[in-house]
């Protein structure tokens, strides 16, 4: 028997009332927080776009504003005695902003307009299962385009001596502090940065995952080190954190994507490519990343001290304790001119980093259950979000399901009954009469499914009889009672 509250019977209008669970759910009024969401939600392309107008239209009209609002267009700090060389300061964030609401109105017009549509050009019928087709193709194609220009970066930026892994690992820290950055790694930066903090908008604006904490953990130690590294210069070493984990990143929505196509073997070949990948770069090769701070920072390189903030020079050997200060110096104390870095500041570095680990690896153990479930011929599938095979929308409503490697067929959501003039005249009157003897009133037909005579009492406690039939059912059971009645044996 279905469960009362995802029960709903077919019917003439009128005739029935939705179940006590749907009532209920309907009559709750929807909390403030609830009612911006959903507004946010639905018109984030509008929004968004309203906000770059808004900034566009000031610039143009107010020339006194045209040398603060030129940060949300461009680069600021440019250095006046190096062509395409650029600093660090407050006024970047003007630029993050823009890219964050960029992103929005580029996620939500590909989403809409193009991803959406070609889900459904692709056969995928299930509403749930387009927006996750969409999703996936719109993180697919980010993260390809930022790993090969995070790749790019990184190999323009690495000495030409570098010939070991030891040696790699160790030009991560080299030339500390760096005072200026390329126009190519400072846009990249700032990008990149503005991606993590509107990835923590959409975790709380939008339908929220299974795995909604670990994301949001995720997330804010993502910012914490962007944001840190960039401001304490550090851009070469968070530039080889983000090319470990990007790689990854388009290769599992790659996998995502094949299965909800349903092409189950290469979803299942993507996604070994996924776990080899996932193991060398966010295990070994970060991992790498993080022993080279303990081993090589402050004992082969950068050792602590105190730097010059306008030639880049070591002035003394003592750091200090103070953290805060120096690692956000160019937005906290733009004019100062000196810098320190201290075992503080390095362990916070490699404290952040690990905790990225732990949950990276907490991830891991939930991809060895996937493979495990691959290995037994179940296929391949994401166990980090939610099951998507409730889906209570959908546009096709007798289409089958792909689940792994199993067709299943979608569960009836109705209940369909049917009460003809027939079936009315089949009841007895009171008292015992014969079949045959009662009301040739007919009532309207419904639809067709079900013996109305042997689920009388289930209709009747979720209300779903006409006032006819209770009557009749009233009846019934008051004439149960005589001689010539046997309990059950009413409808035969």
């Amino acid at each position: 028997m279905a469960n009362m509250e995802d029960l709903a019977i077919c019917a003439s209008a009128g005739d029935v009332e939705a179940s006590p669970g749907k009532r209920r759910k309907q009559s709750e009024p929807e909390s403030l927080w609830g009612m911006l969401r959903r507004g946010i939600v639905d018109h984030q392309l509008g929004l968004s776009v309203n906000l770059l107008l808004f900034v566009g239209f000031s610039y143009v009209l107010f020339p006194s504003l045209r040398s603060k609002m030129s940060a949300f267009f461009g680069l600021s700090y440019a250095s006046p005695t190096q062509s395409g060389m650029y600093g660090q300061g407050s006024r970047d964030g003007y630029l993050v902003a823009s890219f964050i609401v960029f992103f929005t109105a580029l996620r939500a017009f590909a989403l809409e307009y193009l991803l959406l549509p070609l889900a459904g050009w692709c056969g995928i019928n299930k509403k749930k299962g387009k927006v996750r087709f969409a999703e996936q193709f719109y993180i697919m194609v980010y993260y390809i385009l930022y790993w090969g220009w995070g790749v790019l970066l990184f190999i323009r930026d690495t000495p030409a001596g570098v010939r070991t892994v030891e040696g790699l690992l160790i030009s991560l820290w080299g030339g500390f502090p760096r005072l200026l950055l390329d126009s190519g790694m400072k846009l990249y930066y700032l990008s990149q940065f503005a991606f993590w903090l509107q990835q923590i908008v959409v975790l709380h604006i939008e339908e929220k995952r299974k795995d909604h904490y670990q994301m949001l953990t995720h997330h804010i130690i993502t910012v914490s080190l962007l944001a840190g590294s960039y401001s304490y210069r550090q851009n070469r070493a968070g530039n080889a954190v983000l090319v470990c984990m990007d790689i990854v990143d388009f290769i599992f929505p790659l996998a995502k994507i094949l299965k909800y196509l349903s092409w189950q073997k290469a979803c299942d070949a993507a996604f070994a490519l996924f776990v080899i990948t996932w193991f060398l770069w966010r295990h070994v090769a970060y991992c790498a990343i993080c022993w080279s701070i303990y081993a090589h920072v402050n004992n082969v390189t950068m050792p602590y001290g105190l730097y010059s903030t306008q030639t880049g020079a070591k002035l003394s050997d003592d750091g200090g304790t103070n953290i805060m200060d120096n690692l956000f110096q160019p937005v906290m104390h733009p004019g100062a001119q000196t810098l320190s870095f201290n075992a503080n500041i390095r362990w916070l570095f490699l404290g952040l980093l690990l905790a990225l680990q732990c949950i990276t690896i907490a991830w891991g153990v939930m991809i060895i259950r996937v493979v495990v479930r691959v290995l037994r011929g179940e296929g391949a599938d994401d166990s980090r979000s939610e099951a998507e095979d409730n889906d209570e929308t959908e546009e096709s409503e007798h289409s089958p399901t792909q689940h792994g490697s199993v067709l299943q067929k979608e569960k009836p959501r109705y209940i369909e009954v049917e009460t003809t003039s027939e079936e009315l005249r089949s009841y007895p009157k009171r008292g015992g009469g014969s079949a045959g003897s009662g009301s040739k009133r007919k009532s309207k037909g419904i639809s067709s499914g079900l013996n109305l005579a042997h689920n009388k009492e289930i209709l009747n406690r979720i209300g779903c009889l006409s006032d006819e039939q209770l009557a009749r059912e009233k009846e019934l059971r008051e004439g149960s009672t005589s001689p010539g009645i046997r309990p059950g044996s009413e409808g035969r």
